[in-house]
């Protein structure tokens, strides 16, 4: 029981190594060339025993033909000389002459054993008639031994030849055992082991201590140099000299380095000058926003008055005119102050589906009720398939009765106002395009900037106010002048996009 509830540990085990093993630089490269190492060597080892056996045998087998062939002389001549009673001595001082020999036989023209060394072979075939090819010696045997054969030569001559006829008299079968290789195969393979062993431990330690001293140790520094760099040193570097890869990505982590430090500067210059600038418009801005309140309260004041003394003057027209003239700009000055106390401390926005269509619907309703029937041709192109944006309506309103009125005036004398929208990717596009001169080139930094008007009726606020807007819900105002005329102010803005409401 215990044993089993043990089983899976080696298996873990296995797994920690591996991931050990595979978590290590060193280990992934010297495990797989020392197994290449250890087959190269193994396969040339086997390589060369195998081929020094095959030169063994060719060896053999050529000093066999040879003395085949020496033998197959001797017994033909005795043969022609008539002593047939000596072919068996000669046969057998032939087989004691050599250890490897198993037997000799000869075998008549048509393949049958006349004579041998062995007494059990006579009468056999051991070749077929198409077999035995004149002097063509053919190697037969199951892998033990194998057969050399000799045509015998039987040599006659007559008076009147030209010369001498010779004719095959029978074959001579000398069969070799293959004996006496393996031992040198043996000796052979002992040597090549023993000299391969410390060929293969010398080879993997050359591996260690190479990839140790070229490979492990630079990385380490590099990565020693990266850490340094991280934890916010600015002073470390990478590049030893090197002239290899390693160096090559040494230069280049402190080039990218310098660039990154470069860049830090640049920003931390860049956000140390906004950030004071941030602290001197909030400290105007709450100035402004008291100082707002402190004037309002006598503008309301004073206003009262002038609505008074107007009923009182009434009867005078030239006092009624100026006090007509006073009114004014008594409700100009309390428009700009609530024009900058909504710029300074903006209401947050309600979120909800808003219909982008219906809100410009009820713009350009209004616009068109404040301007009568003027010279303003107002051009729709709605998208009907437009989808909900989560914004406040009311605040989109502002926006964009503010854009039609800014191109209202801009048209002075008349013209055309196109209203377009349009969904593409996950946000929609409102473009209010009007027909007039265009924005002045000198002009066009400044329009959003607090404040800058050109008209003397204006606050300035009216496009920094609704740019505000449009970033508080996750969007973009911009606007272009086409170099034949006119402006297009565009209003992108995220559908079904929550954004965070701007605390208060």
């Amino acid at each position: 029981m215990r044993f089993g509830l043990d089983m899976p540990r080696p298996k873990s085990s296995f797994l920690s190594l591996w991931s050990r093993l595979d978590g290590s630089l060193r280990a992934r490269v010297f495990i797989p060339t020392g197994l290449l190492f250890a087959v190269t060597l193994v396969a040339m080892v086997l390589g060369a025993v195998q081929l020094h056996a095959i030169d063994n045998n060719r060896m053999h087998e050529e000093h066999a033909e040879l003395f085949t062939s020496m033998v197959a002389d001797a017994v033909a001549s005795t043969m022609v000389q008539g002593r047939l009673v000596d072919l068996g001595s000669v046969l057998g001082v032939v087989r004691s002459h050599r250890g490897d020999i198993d037997s000799v036989s000869l075998l008549r023209p048509d393949g049958l054993v006349s004579f041998s060394s062995r007494p059990e072979l006579v009468g056999t075939v051991p070749f077929a008639p198409a077999e035995l090819l004149p002097g063509i010696a053919e190697s037969k045997g199951d892998g033990r031994q194998y057969s050399v054969l000799r045509p015998l030569a039987n040599e006659a001559r007559c008076a009147g030849c030209h010369g001498t006829q010779v004719g095959p008299n029978g074959w001579l079968d000398v069969r070799f055992a293959h004996t006496g290789t393996g031992a040198a195969d043996s000796r052979l393979a002992r040597t090549l082991w023993l000299l391969a062993g410390p060929a293969l431990l010398l080879l993997l330690l050359m591996t260690w201590v190479l990839l140790g001293r070229e490979v492990i140790k630079p990385i380490q520094r590099l990565v020693a140099v990266m850490r340094r760099a991280e934890s916010g040193d600015k002073e470390a570097r990478a590049d030893e000299g090197r002239r290899d890869e390693v160096g090559i990505a040494a230069r280049g982590f402190d080039a990218a380095m310098a660039g990154l430090y470069r860049s830090q500067s640049e920003l931390e210059a860049v956000y140390a000058d906004r950030m004071v600038r941030a602290d001197r418009f909030a400290a105007v801005g709450e100035m402004a926003s008291g100082l707002a309140h402190e004037i309002k309260n006598p503008l309301a004041g004073l206003s009262g008055a002038l609505e008074l003394l107007a009923e009182d003057l009434a009867r005078s027209p030239d006092k009624s005119e100026v006090i007509a003239e006073m009114r004014h700009q008594v409700d100009r000055l309390a428009k700009t102050m609530d024009g900058l106390l909504s710029f300074a401390r903006p209401a947050r926005p309600k979120l909800e589906d808003t219909d982008v269509n219906a809100v410009i619907d009820r713009v350009l309703f209004l616009v068109a009720r404040q301007r009568g029937q003027g010279p303003v041709k107002f051009v729709r192109e709605l998208d009907p398939a437009l989808p909900p944006v989560l914004a406040d309506g009311a605040q989109l309103e502002q926006v964009f009765l503010n854009i039609c009125l800014n191109a209202c005036q801009a048209l002075g004398g008349g013209g055309t106002i196109t209203v377009r929208t349009v969904a593409h990717s996950g946000r929609i596009a409102v473009d209010v395009t009007d027909t007039g001169p265009g924005i002045p080139p000198e002009i066009r930094p400044s329009i959003f900037t607090p404040f800058f008007t050109t008209r003397h009726t204006g606050t300035g606020l009216g496009l920094a106010i609704s740019s505000r807007i449009v970033a508080e819900h996750g969007g973009q105002l911009v606007f272009t002048c086409p170099p034949e005329g006119g402006t297009t102010f565009t209003v992108s803005l995220p559908t079904r996009v929550r954004v965070k409401e701007r605390a208060a």
